[in-house]
């Protein structure tokens, strides 16, 4: 009655919250806030500064082409209404009335219908249900209003069930459902905005209103409820109306609480963490990161944290933060950054600082979930950028889905990866879980969109580092996503080891301070210290502050490797495992670049990058990831914004993000629009310009989306400034300058690229002439401005430009825009003389021309004479004139005003001339005024290259299954010392590489450094030919790509023959192991036929083996063919019993050529016993030669069997002894001494219970047993009857004056099968004796039966009873006496001799009346059947007889017996008789024994 009371009471209240009441107001006191202030960075830099790094937006107006449906949990919402896609019960359909689903016309862009409807009074946007539902929350008034709404193409209500998690709901369609989840643990949560929500308030304009608060709806429907966060209460379900609950307008979801579980040296090399440590100038040590690791807790004493932990704190409540059991939490937090200093296993960043946050509570072990907002924002506040989770939700019913933790997590992330809000940006890694390897086995919260989700490989022992362990978790998500994202070193790993853990069973290894784990929580540790090296490369080295989450994430993935097979991307990788080295300095000379600043608004919007490669036939892999909207669990899709990236080729193909086959990118397949990272990957990307674009190909959340893209390539450097002029910069203090008049000019250049530029020259210069420079240092992304002056020298237009890096002196990341140019005209009179080009370039050997285009013109409005001459040519660095030819078209010209002459320069040079800056100094005159105007021109000749190769083949040789070497002599003909660049680009499937070029022998590259002018050089080079054969004769050709080391570079290509060698040559192996075997073994010897040759072949085996074995298989020709890689053949070998050791070989000849395989057999050496019964004897001594006895074994008593061991052989056997006994029998069996070439006894001891069933066949045996050798004995025994009887007799023992009284006798059944006796009474002459009532003795085996017996005396004086059971069978102890005293005196008359008279005579009276009567009724001719009177002695019960082992039928007649193991057969039967040898046993029936 109370809680129907309780009930009534709370959903008054609620119904008083409702919707449609005014009633209840926010309270005016704020709830407290999680989200502590925090001190945020603002960068002070241009606001498009890293908006505009290198690519170039894009906005096109595009129809986003999506179906009119919603996706949800339920079913499918279409124009036709919800079509569901589970079971449900009508109660649960009951229609949500202030929730309402929208689904949106695919002609107007979602993320501006999101817009249009927030605009709506009383209507707030909840969810995005994929690909056209929005979820929204309002007043009726509000609903109305939707309806005018001509984006909104249908409108649908939400029924009941959306706001029940599905376990709810599969209680809901049981009878007493509900009862069975009273009680139980459950969470309520609110809606969500920018975080969840502890209240509802949503006001329209006609004065409705939607007003409560979680909190009152949370004490009403849940006992001991917790406030764990905003909108989040956690406790146990009190109401039994699960829908009152769901129906509040504050509800968004309730759920059972979640139960989490932990996912249970050489994880650094295998990472190349320990490559990358001090690969660059600032060592790779996770100083000035801080990691948050939530776990079970921290035994933060250990001593590998030194002083770096910066917050140890208790997240559950259970005012601790010990490891007190697995000691999970210390072993994940020394893998990310313990230091070694306990015994050398450190972690991954021994330098950065620890905020842990513990989850487990120490009384029961158990991992309780805290609210992850809370989780990862406290984290956050802390300085954590890098938050790691060994753990996930323990129910297998969540695995694939996109929960709400999943939604928390994302959440969090997106919000923290915002740089323009001025957010550092959040990595979230969780542990995938440990319940492979079956697919879709990931858990949640790893199943979240934005984190970082860590699957594990082997991290040593055999099989590290490219094993996948068996249980880490795989994917895919429940809407296809892949997942996990990578994999890291989890399996075997040694770590910190907590001291006051308990419960460390788990363990592989241990020591005093580390054990060893495996599991994805160690793995994802690991991967956490990777992301925490990478944070700080991107801060320290690369100079990129704020980096993002998604950056770290894709840097991740950008140097994975795949392991084994090509495959990647696949459900149980991910991406790959991580190696820190591909992803910071990739292999080939590749470099990175990264853009974490870019984001995009709308449909339709792009940004594109440019790259150009370098160099061919290099690795080019591009990685895009962005930090989502947060998903909903009412969709069955969790992606909200769909970018895609393509990557195009310079011959215009175009490669789609994760279209993938074989482990590399492809372009049959279709975009990805699922997954919020895309990758594409080229192994052999072209010379050339390449474009990179990331487009906005749906937008569903409201505001915009950034991203992070990296790339990896030749020539992709993201460590590299971007110094570039602004554009319009250029501003001059007049408007129209004079000649001789001083004119001030600014200008301003900024740093685009990611680094800071240190020391660039800038020079101003007018008509290609520097006229002053200076040098600058600027910040990544910051502008500086320069001033100038300059005084005209003559009219007309200059051209004056700012030039950045004159010299190309600094390494950029784009070089065509450090030029900024202003052209201004100058008046005055004279002439001016310039030129298309200050400079020219001589670049190839070849080139012996060069050519001017030069201008003469009148600067004055005067018709003036003038003439051009060419004064000479001289090398600039001393002034040395060249004899060169030099020749000019015209030279003289009469010019009218501001009009012009061309005329074109020419200079003729030898080929190759030596390098150097080489002046041509001209002269304008103005023959009217006598005006000069001198110019000169350059001609650059620059390091020309010029390669060239030889070697001593015609076709160079090599072997098909072994490297051949070759060595080439290069030339250089250039003009001066050069060095070059040399790339092998080996045949398909074929490997190239450098033995000398490099430190790492077998290079695909390597420089010759610099060779003299006219010099040589010799360079040796290797060809290994793939695993697969190659057939004798065949045609391959290796390319040698020559670059020079000058700039600009040149490029030669030399092809060298190959012709693959003939050779025949295979290798045996032995994949079976010989061991030890017995003599008599049966072995069978399997082995491998490697093919290492190229040319069919006919192989003739032949075995040698050693004395006592043989062949037991043919040995036929094999045939094996060239292209065969190997062949297996298996060889039977059988000792005769006495085989011997020694040597064993197998031939293989094929012509004249033999190959062979050679080993020896080392033969173990056994005892031989054996057994012979000896002897059975009986308690009373009597004994026999056979285990049968008598034919029958007596119950109760001890028997003992005696068998004779005998040892024929000289090796000693020391055999234990087991023994088996059928259910119910007792005995042992005595331990048997050292046996050799002996004879021993085995004496046993036996007793049959007397519970046994009569005529049973239990049976017992023994096993005699060392390692090699055994030999087991035993017998059947057949139970014998047992018939006897103990007395009790109680009452008088004397007769008083009376002379008359009764004893009690009463008789116990003793034996073991029923008694049906007599009870017979004899006494002495002074003493009668009867038996009142029955006289029958009726007892089962163990039962006992009472009987009375009147006593009379007759005489005085001692008499004595006499009492026997008597029946067909004898009994044990049928008989007693006792003795009676009567002390009455008696009369002397002694009738007692009439009595006998007087029953004979009864008797013959009836048997003479029966007589009478059978011949009356024979007379008569009647059939009479004689009634059947019950006998005073009943007949013994039938007992089951012994089966006959040959026909299985009970043997009721003779019977012999096996003496081996006492199976029993008819010696009556035919058929029975026939056997040869014992069907239990295998012993010959000569030996049969009668039974």
């Amino acid at each position: 009655m109370e809680r129907q009371i309780r009930l009534a009471i709370g959903i008054l209240i609620l119904l008083l919250m409702s919707p449609w009441s005014s009633m209840v107001r926010p309270e005016s006191d704020a709830s407290p806030t999680l989200d502590l202030d925090r001190d945020v960075e603002f960068f002070s830099i241009r606001t498009d500064a890293y908006s505009d790094f290198v690519g170039t937006y894009e906005s096109s107006i595009i129809e986003e082409q999506r179906p009119i449906e919603a996706h949800s949990r339920l079913g499918i919402f279409s124009v036709n209404g919800l079509e569901l896609n589970r079971p449900l019960t009508t109660d649960v359909l009951e229609p949500r009335m202030d929730v309402q689903l929208l689904l949106i016309d695919n002609a107007r862009h979602m993320s501006e219908v999101r817009s249009e409807l927030a605009e709506i009074s009383g209507l707030e946007v909840r969810e995005y249900v994929s690909p056209s539902g929005l979820m929204v929350q309002g007043t009726s008034s509000a609903f109305l209003a939707v309806q005018n709404e001509p984006a909104v193409l249908a409108q649908w209500d939400v029924p009941l069930a959306m706001f029940l998690d599905d376990t709810l709901l599969d209680a809901m369609m049981f009878e007493d459902g509900i009862q069975a989840v009273q009680g139980e643990e459950v969470r309520l949560e609110g809606w969500w905005d920018d975080q969840q929500l502890d209240d509802v308030s949503i006001a329209d304009s006609d004065g409705n209103t939607i007003q409560q608060s979680l909190s009152n709806v949370a004490l009403v429907a849940l006992d001991d409820a917790t406030h764990l966060d905003h909108g989040q209460y956690r406790g146990n379900l009190a109401v039994d109306n699960l829908l009152d609950i769901v129906r509040q307008p504050s509800v968004m979801w309730l759920r059972f609480e979640p139960q989490m579980t932990i996912d249970n040296d050489q994880s650094k090399n295998h990472m190349k963490i320990n490559t990358m440590r001090s690969y660059f100038t600032t060592d790779l040590d996770g100083s000035g990161q801080i990691v948050a690791v939530a776990d079970s807790g921290l035994d933060e004493d250990h001593g590998d944290f030194g002083t770096r932990v910066v917050g140890n704190y208790d997240v559950i409540g259970d005012g601790s933060t010990a490891d007190k059991h697995s000691g999970h939490g210390t072993h994940v937090s020394c893998t990310v950054l313990g230091d070694g200093s306990k015994g050398g296993y450190a972690g991954v960043a021994p330098d950065a600082e620890l905020y842990f946050q513990a989850m487990e509570n120490d009384n029961t072990g158990n991992f309780v979930s805290p609210s992850l907002n809370y989780l990862l924002n406290t984290a956050y506040n802390a300085g954590a950028r890098i938050h790691t989770n060994s753990w996930g939700s323990a129910a297998t019913s969540t695995q694939g889905q996109y929960t709400s933790e999943a939604e928390a997590v994302d959440d969090r992330s997106f919000n923290y990866d915002k740089v323009s809000n001025g957010q550092e940006g959040l990595t979230i890694l969780f542990a995938a879980g440990n319940d492979g390897p079956g697919a879709g086995t990931v858990g949640s919260p790893s199943t979240a969109k934005n984190v970082v989700t860590v699957g594990n490989h082997q991290a040593r022992y055999s099989g590290a580092p490219d094993n996948l362990m068996s249980g880490s978790s795989r994917g895919p998500t429940d809407d296809g996503r892949i997942k996990p994202d990578i994999i890291a070193p989890g399996g075997y790993v040694r770590s910190c080891r907590a001291q006051e853990a308990q419960d460390i069973a788990g363990s592989s290894w241990q020591s005093t301070w580390y054990l060893e784990y495996t599991g994805t929580s160690m793995a994802t540790p690991n991967a956490a210290g990777a992301a925490t090296l990478i944070r700080e490369y991107l801060i320290e080295i690369a100079q990129r502050p704020s980096p993002q989450g998604a950056l770290v994430k894709a840097l991740l993935v950008l140097g994975a490797t795949d392991i084994n097979t090509r495959d990647i991307p696949n459900n149980n990788e991910g991406w790959g495992r991580v190696n820190l080295k591909e992803t910071l300095a990739p292999s080939q000379g590749r470099g990175i670049w990264v853009d974490d600043r870019s984001v995009l608004t709308n449909s339709g919007a792009s940004k594109s990058y440019v790259f150009n490669v370098t160099y061919a036939n290099s690795q080019l892999k591009a990685v895009l990831a962005w930090s989502d909207y947060r998903g909903s669990r009412f969709a069955s899709k969790a992606l909200v914004n769909d970018l895609d990236l393509e990557v195009e080729s310079p011959d215009g193909t175009v490669y789609l993000g994760n279209d993938f086959a074989n482990g590399r990118s492809t372009t049959t397949g279709t975009k990805d629009d699922i997954n919020n990272l895309e990758v594409v990957l080229i192994d052999m990307a072209m010379k050339g310009i390449w474009t990179v674009r990331v487009k906005d190909a749906y937008h569903a959340g409201s505001g915009v989306q950034p991203f992070a893209i990296a790339v990896s390539g030749q020539g992709v450097n993201d460590l590299r400034p971007d110094p570039q002029v602004v554009a319009n910069s250029m501003l001059l203090n007049v408007t129209i300058p004079q000649v001789g008049d001083q004119v001030r000019i600014t200008t301003q250049v900024f740093n685009g690229g990611n680094i800071k530029a240190e020391s660039v020259d800038l020079a101003f210069m007018v008509d290609g002439t520097e006229l002053d420079r200076s040098s600058v240092d600027i910040n990544p992304g910051a502008s500086r401005q320069s001033t100038w002056y300059w005084t005209p020298q003559q009219s007309g237009p200059a051209t004056l430009e700012l030039v950045i890096d004159p010299d190309d002196a600094i390494e950029e990341i784009q070089e065509n825009n450090n030029v900024l140019t202003t052209i201004v005209d100058v008046t005055a009179p004279g002439v001016k003389v310039t030129a298309d080009l200050a400079e020219r370039q001589v670049e190839f050997a070849s080139q012996t021309t060069s050519t001017w285009n030069l201008t003469l013109e009148n600067t004055a409005l005067l018709e003036t004479n003038a003439s051009i001459d060419a004064i000479g040519i001289y090398l600039d660095s001393d002034g040395t004139e060249m004899p060169w030819y030099l020749g000019m078209t015209a030279s003289n010209f009469t010019l009218q005003g501001k009009a012009t002459a061309d005329v074109s320069l020419t200079v003729v040079y030898p080929e190759a001339p030596d390098p150097g800056l080489y002046r041509i100094d001209l002269v304008g005159l103005d023959v009217d005024n006598a005006i000069t105007y001198p110019l000169s021109v350059y001609l650059h000749v620059l390091n020309i290259p010029e390669f060239r190769v030889e070697y001593d083949y015609t076709v160079v040789p090599v072997h098909p299954a072994n490297p051949t070497n070759l060595t080439v002599r290069v030339y250089n003909d250039g003009n001066t010392e050069i060095g070059y660049d040399l790339f092998l680009q080996a045949p398909a499937g074929w490997s190239a590489g450098f033995t000398d070029l490099s430190n790492d022998p077998g290079a695909t590259s390597g420089s010759t450094g610099l060779i003299a002018k006219g010099g040589q050089m010799d360079v040796s080079m290797q060809f290994t030919p793939p695993q697969v054969s190659t057939a004798a004769g065949t045609p391959r050709t290796v390319t040698l790509t020559a670059i020079s080391q000058t700039e600009p570079s040149q490029t030669w290509e030399v092809d060298i023959p190959l012709e693959v060698m003939e050779v025949r040559e295979v290798e045996l192996i032995l994949e079976s192991d010989l061991g030890t075997p017995r003599p008599d073994a049966l072995l069978n010897l399997l082995f491998t036929i490697e093919n290492r040759g190229n040319v069919d072949m006919t192989l003739m085996p032949s075995l040698s083996l050693p004395t006592g074995w043989s062949v037991q298989t043919p040995l036929d020709a094999i045939e094996m063919g060239w292209t065969e890689q190997s062949k297996n053949i298996l060889i039977s070998i059988k000792g005769n019993g006495n085989a011997l050791s020694g040597p064993i070989q197998l031939n293989l000849d094929v012509g004249t050529e033999r190959f062979s395989w050679l080993d020896t057999l080392n033969v173990l050496e056994l005892p031989q016993p054996s057994l012979a019964f000896s002897e059975l004897e009986f308690e009373n001594g009597e004994t026999f030669d056979h285990p049968f006895g008598p034919g029958a074994h007596p119950a109760g008593q001890e028997m003992t069997f005696t068998w004779l061991l005998i040892n024929e052989a000289d090796v000693a056997w020391s055999p234990s002894i087991s023994t088996s006994f059928s259910l119910g029998v007792f005995g042992e069996c005595a331990d048997v001494p050292t046996i050799t070439n002996d004879v021993v006894p085995v004496v046993c001891s036996i007793i049959l219970p007397l519970t046994l069933e009569v005529g049973s066949q239990p049976s017992f045996s023994f096993t005699l047993y060392d390692d090699e050798v055994s030999i087991t004995e035993g017998t059947s025994m057949l139970v014998a009857e047992q018939r006897s009887v103990e007395w009790e007799i109680t009452g008088l023992s004397s007769l008083d004056d009376t002379g008359s009284g009764t004893i009690q006798v009463r008789v116990l059944n003793t034996g073991n099968i029923a008694l049906s006796h007599q009870l017979l009474l004899e006494t002495s002459d002074g003493l009668d004796a009867s038996i009142v009532g029955e006289d029958i003795v009726n007892a089962v085996a163990g039962d006992s039966q009472q009987f009375t017996i009147q006593l009379t005396g007759t005489s005085k004086g001692m008499q004595q009873l006499s009492l026997e059971v008597s029946g067909i069978h004898e009994v044990e102890t049928s008989s007693t006496a006792i003795d009676i005293d009567i002390t009455a005196s008696f009369d002397t008359t002694d009738s007692k001799g009439n009595v006998p008279l007087l029953v004979g005579a009864g008797i013959a009276l009836v048997f003479g009346f029966l007589v009478v009567l059978i011949v009356v009724l024979r007379a008569k001719g009647a059939k009479i059947q004689p009634p059947a009177p019950a006998p005073l002695i009943q007949p013994p019960s039938q007992q089951p007889a012994p089966t006959c082992w040959s026909c299985r039928s009970p043997i009721l007649g003779p019977m012999k017996g096996c003496p081996v193991c006492g199976a029993r057969y008819h010696a009556d039967l035919p058929t029975c008789q026939s056997v040869d040898a014992c069907t239990n046993c295998g012993a010959s029936s000569e030996g049969f024994v009668s039974a």
